[in-house]
């Protein structure tokens, strides 16, 4: 037999062999890295832009906006259901409504915010798909900052009696309010976050006038508050979420966003600088987050992080950087001015 054939079938079989090798390689997960690509969907007005997102744990979404262009600010809303789809939201009649925080417990969201010379507060019920008013804290003129945690709520409004800041708490999913307590603390800054480990212990973030970020804890429902140091080079701190002691945040600096961590209720953080302007954070577990933000050039950003893993996703039909993200047990929404967008949670 001549050599030549000798040659083709070793050839042959050698590229048999790589075949097999490449999947096997790909059977472990090695070979193919798998990016995940979300669709926008257009919001259903143009005129009145997104602002605020919330997801309850059944995987039900709500999104709201408001706008003052024309004489009165205006609202608008959707609702998607655990399948991603996006329906339009009956808003309750109110004179300019501004809404300013969201916070979701399983089956209900808090929307929160102002109504001329008061707190607003809203209910969207997941199950029957509907947005109620709900009662604030007496003697409020703007909610500030939101937070829920089963059907513990916590709540920072602005006290319409010397426009100082004031916690209160609610142990039936905000049905109820406990008398608020004014945080002297905060007297002339701009509460940007709030969260709660516990019904008693939570969290503040604020931005004093010179632009420095202040961070405050009770662990006595507000009776009492410490502060905890806080770098000088962050501009903001939002994004605030704790469970027990252990919290995320996001906070930015001149050119630069973290994601932070902390095991001890704020008193330290660790970071991870993120790649690009962040906007929001939402997290299903202390170590799987949604990110949203944008870009240098102002497109729209959004990554997933699992167990210190980053993954930028793929947007299509997403014209504006992204504003908020929230986060259900299996499912994430995202917001534009004009978009909405669902990402499955990252756990």
């Amino acid at each position: 037999m001549s050599p030549a054939p000798i040659r083709v079938r070793t050839g042959w079989r050698l590229v048999a062999a790589m075949a097999v090798a490449a999947l096997v390689l790909a059977s472990c997960g090695t070979a193919k890295v798998v990016i995940q690509r979300v669709n926008g969907t257009p919001a259903r007005s143009i005129s009145v832009p997104l602002t605020n997102v919330g997801c309850t744990l059944s995987n039900f979404c709500v999104a709201v906006g408001t706008s003052s262009a024309s004489v009165g600010p205006t609202a608008v809303g959707e609702f998607a259901t655990p399948s991603g789809h996006w329906f339009p939201l009956a808003l309750p009649p109110s004179a300019s409504p501004l809404i300013t925080s969201t916070a979701c417990t399983r089956t209900q969201c808090l929307l929160a915010g102002s109504q001329p010379g008061r707190d607003l507060l809203w209910r969207f019920s997941a199950t029957g798909h509907t947005l109620v008013v709900a009662t604030p804290p007496p003697g409020g003129i703007g909610v500030d900052a939101l937070t829920c945690d089963g059907l513990n709520c916590a709540l920072v409004d602005t006290s319409a009696l010397g426009a100082t800041p004031r916690l209160s708490l609610s142990a039936d999913g905000g049905l109820t309010w406990t008398v608020p307590l004014d945080m002297t603390w905060a007297n002339g800054d701009a509460v940007t976050s709030l969260a709660c480990g516990a019904i008693f212990d939570c969290v503040v973030s604020a931005l004093s006038p010179r632009h420095q970020v202040t961070l405050y804890v009770t662990g006595d429902g507000g009776a009492t508050w410490t502060q905890r140091a806080t770098p000088p080079t962050w501009t903001s701190l939002t994004s605030l979420s704790c469970v027990n002691l252990r919290c995320v945040a996001l906070a930015n600096t001149i050119g630069t966003s973290k994601l932070l961590r902390s095991t001890n209720l704020g008193k330290s953080w660790t970071s991870v600088r993120l790649k690009q302007q962040a906007n929001a954070l939402a997290c299903t577990t202390m170590t799987s987050c949604v990110v949203v933000g944008q870009l240098s050039n102002a497109s729209p950003w959004l990554v997933t992080l699992r167990a210190g893993i980053t993954s930028d996703v793929s947007l299509l039909y997403v014209p504006t950087p992204l504003l908020d993200v929230a986060c259900g047990t299996k499912t994430c929404a995202a917001i534009g001015v004009t978009t909405l967008l669902n990402v499955r949670a990252p756990r």
